[in-house]
């Protein structure tokens, strides 16, 4: 049967099992883990998920400030023959439980997430907030927009020490992976750009750029070889 021959496989394309003599209808109907023509036996998207979630947790451990994985570093872990498996994996109910912090597939990386002991209303919020910088990625809302959302200085706080927003000022915060995509963003104009240049590149304002430049050059990124100047390291 199709779901005899998964379980005894754990993970297996379709057209294989269908190639055995398996009805095709009968493979279609398996309600289990699929992506890319590939099936995973819910037994095994469990023990995949256990296995990840001891290498998220083994890498935060080592390398606090870089959380998480990449989607082929999590695929590895998981040993799963495709990275697109990662999120049907993940949502399957039988291959969710990671202890009391679940695994969340985001901004490319397989993470701990930690905001999901949050109140309902703070989660709503985030995903409003991470839907409104989807487009906007360096637009970090204003004090009333924060304020429509009910994220006020406690809730801001506790996303960032969840590690679902980076704050580069008091009450400036944008979504963890701004530091990384703004680099990209000023390689195509570096190495070397004053302020003004960055901000344009960036399409924000001055309110956000000052900060965000400012935590480039802390954690690195960037050096400053004049007082009007930034470089890229």
């Amino acid at each position: 049967t199709a779901a005899g021959e998964l379980a005894r496989r754990g993970v297996v394309r379709s057209a294989e099992l269908i190639a055995m003599g398996v009805p095709p209808a009968e493979v279609a109907a398996l309600r289990v883990p699929a992506a890319h023509g590939w099936l995973v036996d819910p037994a095994r998207a469990a023990r995949a998920v256990a296995a990840l979630g001891r290498a998220v947790r083994a890498h935060d451990s080592a390398e606090p400030l870089d959380p998480g994985l990449t989607t082929e570093a999590a695929r590895r872990a998981a040993d799963l023959p495709d990275a697109a498996l990662l999120p049907a994996v993940l949502a399957a109910p039988a291959g969710s439980d990671d202890g009391e912090v679940p695994l969340v597939l985001r901004d490319g990386r397989v993470r701990l997430d930690r905001a999901h002991a949050l109140p309902v209303k703070v989660r709503t919020a985030l995903a409003t907030l991470r839907a409104d910088l989807a487009g906007s990625p360096f637009a970090a809302p204003d004090a009333d927009r924060l304020t429509q959302l009910g994220l006020g200085t406690k809730e801001l706080a506790a996303l960032v020490r969840a590690g679902e927003l980076v704050e580069l000022a008091r009450g400036v915060v944008l979504l963890p992976d701004a530091p990384d995509r703004a680099v990209e963003v000023l390689r195509t104009i570096g190495p070397v750009f004053t302020l003004s240049e960055a901000r344009q590149a960036l399409g924000t304002s001055r309110r956000v750029a000052v900060p965000l430049l400012e935590l480039l050059g802390r954690s690195g990124y960037t050096r400053r070889p004049d007082d009007s100047h930034h470089e890229l390291r």
